[in-house]
């Protein structure tokens, strides 16, 4: 009997629990942290639904200082462990649903919310090709540990403090990346610019607001100008959105202060193109018009300096290597405030050949007259590589090419998972070749014919890199 075969059965069950991890808005709360909850109320209802499940189906399971859930399978006192590394957090749902994000619906072939794609469909789909060999009764040699973190979309401050307490598994994979292997995973570094806002004149800048997340391509921006001539500015805007279909907006007037609202196209920050910045499309407009001091600067720099330029050829960063292809920018956070203080975050995906230090001092260089400080965030990460010819991405490799009939090269992602906090950790699924990327996006959705598809492909993989 094929794999997807023996999986199959457990379609029903899978998306029954599925929901009950959907349901739950595990993003980062700072409102409700505490000892006890260190990243909110909802992060740690989440992890206790997977305890319940693993309860219910006979496994062991512990948790890490409240950031870390574990199951097990396998022989207790083996001397060596097979990794999942997953994580139940969840950016926040965003704009432009059509459906209640935490409201889980099948429509059409699709599983539709929050988290469908990244990635509680692939953690509750490993869950269940553990639960598949539990139930068979197979004997392992190595024991294999599903790890649940809650902090991967913010500070990755929970796997580190895991492998401090439980140690470093000998091999592993994450199922937060694509098909086939992913052997390679880019630096990712946020650059934070830290200005003051001063503006006087006819034009001033009051607000301008894009993006909550250095890792989310914006796809709602908003600003407030104090203007001579309103009504032109409301013209000139409809003007500008029609030269851009994918661009959407409203403006209203109130007195001599305009407040302008454009929408583009939220998407995964680690994939700048799938999406279009909302930020950087209402600067490049608004830095038509006569602002001084630092909103011109402010203006200038997003509208001109960094929009529309995925490969940060402006910054004079554009480079590419053979293996693990270019580098990436995303703007994420656009902030100014009249006489406040004012930031950008610059999300930075790059490929060996490139470092931290280059990029901030390719960054200052291109400021110009733009007044502001240039710092690295806390968290980011060097690039990442998993040598083809070891057994970890060759048994992947095959099982992925023996269950669907196509053998594909390992290859490098743009995407920053887990797998690169081990030695021997590679992505894994479980994003398929032939599905849009959904994942950070309104209405996120993975095919519900993939959720056992890619268990049959776990389940297998784990049999084979554990006995």
């Amino acid at each position: 009997m094929e794999w997807f075969e023996r999986t199959k059965p457990y379609e029903a069950d899978l998306i029954a629990d599925l929901n009950q991890i959907v349901k739950i808005p595990s993003i980062l709360d700072p409102n409700t942290q505490s000892d006890r909850t260190p990243f909110g109320v909802d992060m740690a209802r989440a992890l206790a639904k997977m305890e319940e499940l693993a309860a219910r189906d006979g496994f062991r399971y512990g948790r890490v200082d409240n950031m870390v859930t574990w199951i097990e399978y396998g022989p207790a006192d083996a001397a060596e462990t097979v990794a999942i590394l997953t994580h139940i957090d969840i950016v926040p749902a965003g704009e432009g649903w059509l459906r209640d994000p935490f409201k889980p619906e099948i429509l059409d072939g699709l599983y539709f919310g929050r988290g469908a794609a990244d990635m509680k469909a692939d953690l509750m789909s490993t869950y269940y090709a553990m639960k598949y060999l539990a139930d068979h009764e197979i004997t392992l040699t190595r024991k294999i540990r599903l790890i649940i973190g809650t902090d991967e979309e913010n500070g990755w401050r929970d796997l580190p403090r895991y492998f401090e307490v439980e140690g470093e598994p000998t091999m592993g994979f994450s199922p937060d990346g694509a098909f086939p292997v992913v052997n390679g995973e880019k630096a990712f570094q946020t650059v934070q610019l830290r200005f003051a806002n001063q503006t006087t004149g006819d034009y001033v800048l009051r607000r301008f607001i894009a993006g909550s997340r250095p890792n989310v391509v914006p796809g709602e921006a908003r600003a407030r100008v104090s203007v001579p001539n309103p009504v032109q500015v409301q013209n000139e805007f409809a003007t500008y959105l029609a030269q851009y279909p994918f661009l959407s907006g409203q403006s209203e007037v109130r007195d001599q202060e305009v407040r302008l609202l454009l929408k583009g196209v939220q998407a995964h920050g680690a994939y700048p193109q799938d999406g279009e910045n909302a930020g950087t499309y209402l600067a490049n407009f608004l830095r038509r018009f006569a602002f001084n001091a630092d909103a011109k600067t402010f203006l200038d720099f997003i509208g001109r300096v960094v929009h529309d330029d995925i490969g940060a050829e402006n910054l004079g960063l554009r480079y590419h290597d053979d293996v693990m292809g270019d580098l990436t920018l995303n703007v994420g956070v656009m902030r100014f405030s009249q006489n406040g203080q004012g930031t950008i975050l610059l999300n930075f995906r790059y490929p060996q050949g490139v470092n931290v230090q280059a990029v901030t001092t390719q960054v200052q260089r291109h400021l110009g007259d733009f007044a502001a400080t240039v710092e690295v965030w806390p968290g980011g990460m060097e690039p990442h590589l998993v040598p083809e010819t070891d057994e970890l991405v060759g048994t992947l490799s095959l099982v992925y090419a023996k269950q669907t009939g196509m053998y594909m090269n390992p290859r490098t992602s743009n995407g920053g998972s887990y797998a690169r906090l081990l030695k021997r950790g590679v992505a894994f699924g479980g994003q398929f070749p032939d599905v849009p990327v959904t994942s950070h996006q309104a209405n996120e959705s993975t095919p519900v014919a993939n959720l056992t598809r890619s268990m049959a492909i776990f389940a297998e993989s784990l049999l084979k890199l554990a006995k």
